[in-house]
């Protein structure tokens, strides 16, 4: 009896210290359009995680890769920045790596908050509002050859 009380405790211990799993990033389709001009646009991502700084980060990748390679419904970017996305990013793996994967992005968002924060046992999921500045950013592409001159 007392063995089975001792397993027990030790069985609950070693589960107790086992570490929490890492949520990996994936991109969605839960990225929506809140508002839009001809210079910037406000979207609302959503993004999953086990803290709420990783959560909003996952949010945020998960907004420009829609802008970038989706296209935004109900917005002045409904057709992607980026017609191809496989072949951009075979061509150009440096930009993409320094872009998107270590967020070279940031300097085209205008500002970013959080619009909601749900924590679910250890998982936080957020709704995060994001400006990105189109105009500079389009520019941006243009200038590092990832996309044409409108209209070329």
């Amino acid at each position: 009896m007392i063995r089975k009380i001792v397993l027990s405790l030790m069985l609950m211990n070693i589960l107790a210290c086992t570490p929490t799993q890492q949520l990996v990033y994936q991109r969605t389709g839960m990225v929506t359009c809140s508002t839009h001009d001809r210079m910037s646009i406000t979207l609302v991502a959503e993004g999953q995680a086990e803290t709420l700084n990783k959560a909003v980060s996952f949010a945020e990748r998960n907004a420009i890769e829609n802008l970038l390679f989706k296209g935004i419904p109900k917005s002045n970017q409904e057709k992607p920045l980026i017609s191809d996305e496989s072949k951009a990013k075979v061509e150009n793996p440096g930009f993409f790596s320094s872009f998107v994967d270590n967020r070279g992005f940031q300097e085209f968002v205008v500002s970013s908050e959080v619009a909601d924060d749900y924590l679910s046992g250890k998982v936080h999921f957020v709704k995060q509002k994001i400006v990105f500045d189109l105009t500079n950013l389009r520019n941006y592409l243009q200038k590092e050859g990832i996309v044409k001159k409108f209209g070329i």
